[in-house]
C-alpha cells in the first residue's frame, strides 16, 4: 500500500486542471496537492485582509473546505487559483462585515452622562464622506486606466494583491528598481490628476 507522501508526489506532477478533473471524479487524493500548492498564498492573502494570524488560519481552512464542496460546480472557465482566490476574497469580506457589524453599539450601550460623550461620526462616515470617497475612488480608477498596461499591472499586484516588490519584479520580469520607479511615478501622476 502506497503512503500519502508517495501519492502526493505522484499527483504533484499533474497540472491544476488535471487534478481538479480527478477530484471532481471522486479522486479525493487529487485535491491535496492543490491545497499544498496554494495554502500559503491563500493564507497570506487572507492575513493581509484580516490582520490576525489565527483568524487567517481558520479562514484559510474554511476556504479550502468551501472549495472542496463547490468543486463539482467549478466549470474551468478560469484557472483554479483565480477561482480559489475569489473564494478567499469573498470569505474575508464576509468575515470583516460580520466583525464590523459587531462593533456597532446598541442604544443601551451609549454613555448615560454628558462626561462620557460619544462622537456618533466615529461609528459611521457621514453621507458627504461616503460621497467624497466614492468620487475620489472614481478619479483614481480613471487615472489608473490611462496608464500603460505594465504600470497598471504593477499597481494591481502591489495594491490589490498586496505583493512585495520582489515578487512583482519576478512575476513581470522586471528589476526591483524598475518596479519601485513605476510605483513612485504612478503615485505622483495620480496625485497630479486629483
Amino acid at each position: 500500500m502506497r503512503n500519502t507522501l508517495t501519492i502526493h508526489t505522484e499527483l504533484s506532477d499533474f497540472d491544476d486542471q488535471e487534478l481538479v478533473t480527478r477530484a471532481q471524479n471522486s479522486d479525493t487524493e487529487a485535491f491535496n496537492p492543490l491545497v499544498y500548492k496554494y495554502q500559503q498564498k491563500i493564507y497570506h492573502l487572507i492575513y493581509r485582509k484580516v490582520g490576525d494570524r489565527e483568524t487567517a488560519q481558520d479562514l484559510c481552512q474554511e476556504v479550502f473546505l468551501k472549495a472542496w464542496q463547490a468543486l463539482p460546480n467549478f466549470k474551468g472557465q478560469s484557472v483554479f487559483y483565480s477561482w480559489l482566490y475569489q473564494i478567499a476574497v469573498n470569505r474575508s469580506i464576509d468575515f470583516l462585515r460580520k466583525r464590523d457589524r459587531g462593533k456597532v453599539l446598541g442604544f443601551e450601550e451609549l454613555p448615560q452622562n454628558a462626561d462620557d460623550t460619544l462622537q456618533m461620526t466615529d461609528l459611521q462616515p457621514s453621507p458627504c464622506e461616503v460621497l467624497e470617497r466614492r468620487e475620489l475612488g472614481h478619479i483614481i480608477r480613471k487615472a489608473i486606466r490611462k496608464l500603460p498596461l505594465d504600470q497598471r499591472s504593477i499597481i494591481y499586484l502591489r495594491h490589490w494583491e498586496g505583493l512585495p516588490i520582489k515578487e512583482i519584479a519576478s512575476r513581470l520580469g522586471k528589476s526591483e528598481n524598475t518596479v519601485k520607479t513605476y510605483l513612485h511615478y504612478v503615485s505622483v501622476k495620480i496625485k497630479i490628476s486629483i
